[in-house]
């Protein structure tokens, strides 16, 4: 292997025994010679050290943190000690396709002005059972990483584990792990990279499968009553922040980034009945209005507060069904 591997694969992991063993397998057999894998064993107490340990790969490196981290640190971690040219970072729960490296860097290859490339990605239960397929309209393409923050601004963004990412974007992007008004990103750092890196460069679409990525719980995991609440309150910091920071440097972002802190207010007003009668549904509810404050939002939050939650969740997960199946119909076109 040379000194400077191409692409650096990085699997930051914590508990998760029952399936590093296929995400590390699915990485050792990429057909590219040119790479390395990185694996930063965050403390597991799970046996994941141990299993580590017995691994023999000349291509492979694991290296611990000298505390235990969150994950967003953990990945950055991960980054700080890989040598590649272009990163890719799979979560521990993940699988790659044998091809993924390979056909990902040769995009990047002949386009020196990318930030970025992704891909397709199978969405799997705990099982490994396909469930779904997450995929882009209208097949591969290369856009502008402007033209794209206008997307990636009302959250459709890209499977975190579908990228593959030029080191140099990353490191003037920041990395992962950004504190924001004294706090880090628990549920968003993946969202808050995309957008301070697509104003690096363009960004390719392979409109391959080359993922699989996992949806599953644990006992390990929080539940959507932690999640939830975190998940609306980080979506204030990141337009008071990331996004605020976008639109100072582009100002032309400024009517797509108040369609999309409006948009993203209703949809978390939409679900926050989930979260009607525990204590963190009062401070959930302010933190929608602080997203974006507007009659419609308040008619919605007045609804959950009139018991009416089940027809208002109806109403989210109608607009989600149709979403899917619009999409499913313009890709079979």
């Amino acid at each position: 292997m040379q000194a400077t591997p191409k692409v650096s694969i990085c699997i930051p992991t914590y508990n998760q025994v029952q399936h590093i063993g296929k995400a590390l397998s699915s990485a050792l057999d990429q057909d590219c010679d040119d790479l390395e894998v990185v694996v930063s064993e965050n403390h597991c107490t799970d046996g994941t050290r141990e299993l580590l340990d017995r691994m023999r790969d000349p291509r492979l490196r694991i290296v611990r943190p000298p505390e235990h981290l969150p994950v967003a640190q953990n990945f950055n971690f991960c980054a700080s000690h890989a040598r590649g040219r272009y990163l890719a970072f799979l979560s521990s729960d993940n699988a790659l396709d044998p091809a993924f490296a390979r056909k990902l860097a040769a995009q990047l290859d002949a386009n020196p002005g990318v930030a970025f490339a992704h891909c397709a990605a199978a969405l799997v239960d705990g099982d490994g059972k396909v469930t779904g397929i997450e995929r882009r309209v209208g097949g591969s393409y290369r856009r502008s990483g402007r033209q794209e923050l206008r997307r990636f601004l009302l959250n459709s963004r890209c499977v975190f584990d579908t990228m593959m990412i030029r080191r140099e974007c990353y490191e003037r992007s920041g990395g992962l792990g950004i504190p924001r008004q004294g706090g880090y990103f628990r549920e968003l750092p993946d969202w808050d990279l995309d957008l301070r890196l697509l104003m690096t460069g363009d960004v390719i679409y392979f409109d391959e499968v080359l993922v699989q990525f996992r949806f599953w719980s644990a006992p390990n995991r929080d539940d959507n009553s932690r999640r939830l609440p975190r998940y609306i309150e980080e979506i204030g910091r990141m337009f008071e922040t990331t996004v605020a920071e976008l639109v100072e440097e582009a100002p032309e972002l400024t009517p797509h980034a108040r369609r999309a802190r409006k948009a993203m207010a209703m949809n978390c007003a939409l679900g926050v009945g989930q979260l009607k009668g525990s204590p963190h549904y009062e401070e959930s509810v302010e933190n929608v209005k602080r997203i974006y404050d507007s009659i419609p939002i308040r008619l919605v939050l007045l609804a959950h507060n009139c018991g009416m939650s089940t027809v208002v969740s109806g109403v989210r997960t109608l607009k989600q069904w149709v979403r899917l199946r619009v999409k499913e119909i313009l890709y079979q076109s």
